[in-house]
């Protein structure tokens, strides 16, 4: 009796050490083919957000119930219903925002969810519609429909419908296995997908994922193929087959992803040679030269720019500068020709946050306004410092979208003057902190166009004077502010021109160094440049 009970235990051990190791196995292998960012990019349940309009739910509310019957129809997802408590947020605001984005999404039981804004204008019909993950916040797929000249309601569900069409399509997998039992599965594709019976399916890992530096949306993926699928059964929304190659036995899981179902075909196997063919060699024509012209090279699309901006600009100054001396009256000094050079740049450093610098140098001379004064020209020199850190607010997602930016910052302003006898002008320096704001906005449907401008001014700036000083104390004023309009050359760079205008002046007080003492100062610019900027 004890051998026999001593040899169940021994068989009983044997065969629960045999399912821990099977089970040991099992896990290892699940986590050889999942990584961090497969699944995070794995969607089983979406939600769907409240629309929103300008209209006062016009549009919003009847293409919501469309869009989530569609929701609800597809065989790729589950629906479930969205937590609509708190502000309704925009596309655009969700974007900039992951941590909104996620704050949203908290209790839904969603992978991702849908927001969508309507916005009809003078150019037409807009709908911006985005899918957004729920565990970080970030943008998925993204799809909008601009200036759409159609206003009946049947219209835009069919393009809203299209929209969701686009979505899909640009996700980074076409679908998932749902089950596997032994070497059969079931894939959620099916006839309406595109599937065929006797078809091949490829089942990939996402091993990274490339997000837009500043934007946060998904540019591309690198996958890799572990495992084939040949297909036996295909329904409507459902197909079955059964694993033909995997890199690991069970490495094709529940949840494994399936690669694109398009794939590109080639000569048929007895057409094929080593040479190329007429398509194949059309840079080997003797009109090559003329067909694609010299040094012809593949076309790629490039990158948006997404770090900041360069530019110089090249013009000509109105300058008037004028001094009130005590006892003497007005002096002035005008040159309606000066020439300047403006350097600036900006930084994006986030999606909100900027750092911009400028460096602005001229060169001007005017006549001396004292009677038989020396030298009879006055020289002088112009030289401006400013750096500022603003916050830009975008009222779209791309770089040329309008936008609004509240600044503040640093500048140094310095106009050096030649001394003369008897004295005329004195070289002065303003200097201090200065807040502003600045816009900027296309025109026309296509953006190729688009005007701006800037205003500006100084806080309690402080001025310094040499070789004399006009009074034993001042208080000085700045104000700035400016007109420009540019056009999008490409991509990356912009043709600009401004019209600015500019203000230095100050009121005396008391007696300085000056031989005669002044009353007040002042110094004023009309500047006109044009010049080119890079957007990297």
């Amino acid at each position: 009796m004890a051998c026999t009970t001593l040899r169940r235990f021994i068989k009983s051990s044997l065969l629960l050490a045999a399912l821990i190791s099977f089970q040991n196995r099992t896990f290892a292998q699940e986590k050889v083919f999942r990584s961090d960012v497969d699944d995070l990019l794995t969607v089983e349940k979406v939600s769907v957000l409240p629309f929103t309009d300008n209209l006062q739910g016009i549009y919003a509310r009847p293409l919501e119930t469309h869009f989530i019957s569609l929701v609800q129809k597809m065989h790729r997802w589950d629906y479930v219903q969205a937590n609509s408590s708190g502000p309704i947020l925009s596309p655009e605001e969700l974007e900039a925002s992951p941590e909104k984005a996620m704050q949203v999404s908290q209790g839904s039981g969603a992978d991702a969810f849908f927001a969508c804004r309507i916005v009809k204008g003078p150019g037409g019909i807009m709908i911006h519609l985005s899918l957004f993950l729920s565990k970080d916040g970030k943008l998925l797929s993204q799809a909008i429909l601009k200036d759409y000249k159609k206003f009946d309601l049947n219209d835009l569900k069919e393009q809203t419908e299209r929209l969701l069409s686009e979505i899909v399509s640009r996700l980074p997998y076409a679908g998932r296995v749902m089950s596997r039992e032994g070497n059969r599965v079931t894939v959620n594709l099916g006839l309406k997908d595109g599937v065929q019976n006797g078809q091949m399916l490829s089942i990939i890992q996402i091993v990274q994922a490339h997000r837009h530096p500043k934007f946060n949306f998904l540019v591309r993926t690198e996958k890799e193929i572990f495992g084939k699928v040949k297909i036996l059964k295909v329904d409507e929304t459902l197909s079955f087959g059964t694993v033909v190659m995997e890199r690991e036995k069970g490495a094709v899981q529940k949840n494994s992803k399936v690669g694109s179902l398009d794939f590109v075909t080639y000569n048929a196997p007895d057409s094929l040679s080593l040479n190329p063919t007429a398509e194949e060699a059309l840079a080997q024509r003797e009109d090559a030269g003329i067909a694609f012209g010299k040094n012809a090279h593949a076309w790629s699309p490039a990158n948006a720019p997404s770090f900041g901006q360069l530019g110089a600009r090249l013009g000509l100054s109105r300058f008037s500068g004028a001094t009130e001396l005590q006892g003497v009256g007005g002096l002035e000094g005008t040159n309606n020709f000066a020439p300047s050079i403006v350097l600036d740049g900006e930084l994006w450093i986030t999606q909100e946050w900027t750092f911009s610098a400028q460096l602005k140098q001229g060169i001007i001379s005017v006549r001396n306004p004292r009677g038989g004064g020396q030298p009879s020209e006055l020289s002088q020199a112009l030289s401006y410092y400013e750096a500022a850190m603003g916050y830009s607010i975008r009222l779209g997602p791309y770089i040329w979208s309008p936008s609004i930016t509240p600044f503040l910052g640093y500048f140094s302003y310095r106009l050096y003057v030649d001394e003369s006898n008897p004295a005329a002008f004195t070289t002065q320096e303003y200097t201090g902190a200065k807040f502003g704001v600045r816009g900027q906005a296309p025109i026309g449907a296509d953006g190729q166009w688009g005007a701006g401008g800037v205003f500006s001014t100084a806080w309690n700036p402080a001025l310094r004077e040499s070789p004399d000083s006009s009074g034993s104390s001042n208080k000085a004023t700045v104000v700035q502010f400016g007109l420009f309009a540019f056009k999008k050359y490409s991509e990356r760079l912009r043709l600009q021109a401004n019209l600015d205008f500019e203000m230095f002046s100050a009121n005396f007080s008391g007696t300085g160094t000056r031989a005669i003492p002044a009353s007040s100062a002042s110094q004023r610019y009309t500047t006109l440049t044009g010049g080119i900027y890079y957007l990297f």
